[in-house]
């Protein structure tokens, strides 16, 4: 097939997204395109994701300082985009390169924000999690707020008025976080490159795709659009067999409980009576591997482990972890039944969808305090044949899925690079206002009407 240029935005600020992108632009590459990965520093612990595209990295900004995953999480876009934009000859550079495809992440909206100054033949939105309810909207799509849990949460009871008040909450929460975030770096942007340069949400509005982390077994049914594609688990690795050691500890009993909270929640940052309820857990039939702790008899401790081939032993019974994007996927591809223990971000939601498929329970963090009552949890799931049993169906359906992720993400951008957007995938509804859209002058007129 055709080479074609592609442009990845990457910027560097936490590793499920950096990771997210640099699996896409590494499968591109690997099909035999030429893909150049841009790197804006804003975090230089994070890794970059990608190690067969071409890298132009952007030095971080003094101001900018480790950790940026946090509440000033949108001032660093601001400060990291306006880095970019007056490094010297770079956008110019972009934008002679003549790009087929322009792919960013929608997250980091200075990415996104710069297409139509990069000017590619095709702009692609990724997300590394599910869309958001403001992405929806852009893309012509009414969220569906009473029944599909949005931003941070984790239940939402359909007959509940206040589950869905909640949920509604949390929704318009995550929409004003975004105004915020995009607010400061339309400014940049109108500065850069004048008054009448379209913000984000009109170039976001316009892509012609959309690369999502969701998988559709899992996730909650809702309406959406053919411009959305989903690439679940982009970057799954396959199982190995375990090494000496750890084919070991994993025969030494009959079940085996795994326990991790990722890379960011680190089990040594836990409060130390949140700890001791998890370490008091025992059980003479299990063993339980745990990062970062003190040594204890029925614990095996350990500061990296290869969890996608423990996820695959026969042995393990158990999966504990804080729902990551990246987590949830492997324990539902590997047919493993879990305890998730969100964190923060998208970890609640995760977490929910997980326990709504019935092979696994959300535990509050807070409660890991009581340790009777995550001995309970986990007995709950290990002695319940049914959330194995859902586990293993699911694993089950996805390794049958009839295109794999790869394909959809090759074939897509292919297509976009060939055709550019299509006007056929942008509804009408994008255009119209608030009350058009709802028909409110209609029921206004059919009111009016009925009361004459």
């Amino acid at each position: 097939c055709e080479s074609y240029k592609i442009l990845v935005y990457n910027s560097k600020y936490g590793h499920s997204h950096s990771n997210f992108l640099g699996m896409i632009a590494d499968t591109l590459a690997e099909a035999g395109h030429n893909v150049t990965s841009l790197i804006p520093i804003m975090d230089a612990t994070v890794r970059d994701g990608t190690e067969k595209s071409h890298k132009i990295y952007v030095e971080p900004d003094p101001v900018i300082k480790k950790g940026s995953m946090g509440p000033m999480l949108g001032r660093s876009f601001s400060t990291t985009c306006k880095k970019v934009i007056a490094e010297p000859g770079l956008i110019e550079r972009l934008r002679d390169e003549k790009f087929d495809v322009y792919i960013s992440e929608n997250f980091d909206v200075c990415g996104i924000g710069l297409s139509e100054a990069i000017k590619a033949k095709a702009v692609i939105g990724t997300s590394a999690s599910a869309i958001f309810a403001q992405q929806f909207q852009e893309f012509g799509v009414e969220p569906a707020f009473s029944y599909r849990p949005f931003a941070f949460t984790s239940h939402l009871d359909v007959h509940s008025f206040f589950s869905r008040l909640r949920n509604i909450y949390g929704a318009w929460m995550g929409q004003a976080a975004f105004y915020f975030s995009r607010r400061s770096v339309n400014q940049a942007l109108k500065e850069a490159f004048g008054p009448d340069y379209p913000t984000i949400a009109e170039q976001s509005a316009n892509v012609a795709y959309v690369f999502t982390n969701s998988e559709p077994l899992l996730d909650f049914a809702a309406p959406t659009t053919a411009r959305v594609v989903d690439i679940p688990g982009i970057g799954a690795k396959n199982p190995k067999a375990l090494d000496e050691y750890w084919e070991g500890v994993m025969t030494r009993r009959s079940k085996v409980v795994l326990l991790s909270f990722g890379s960011v929640a680190k089990s040594v940052t836990i409060p130390e009576d949140m700890r001791m309820g998890i370490v008091r857990y025992e059980n003479p039939d299990d063993d339980f591997i745990k990062e970062h702790a003190s040594n204890l008899p029925h614990l095996v401790l350990t500061k990296w482990m290869p969890q996608v081939d423990i996820l695959s032993h026969p042995n393990l019974a158990l999966f504990i972890t804080h729902g990551g994007m990246g987590s949830t996927q492997e324990t539902a591809l590997r047919g493993v039944p879990g305890i998730f223990i969100p964190v923060f971000g998208d970890q609640p939601r995760n977490a929910g969808m997980m326990e709504y498929n019935g092979f696994g329970k959300v535990f509050n963090k807070f409660d890991l305090v009581n340790d009777e009552k995550f001995a309970a949890v986990i007995r709950e799931v290990l002695e319940d044949k049914r959330y194995r049993e859902n586990a293993q169906r699911i694993s089950k359906m996805l390794a049958r899925k009839p295109f794999s992720s790869k394909e959809q993400l090759i074939k897509t951008v292919e297509f976009a690079a060939e055709f550019g957007p299509s006007s056929a995938l942008r509804p009408q509804s994008i255009d119209m206002s608030f009350i058009e859209y709802h028909n409110l002058d209609i029921v206004l007129f059919i009111i009016i009407v009925l009361a004459a």
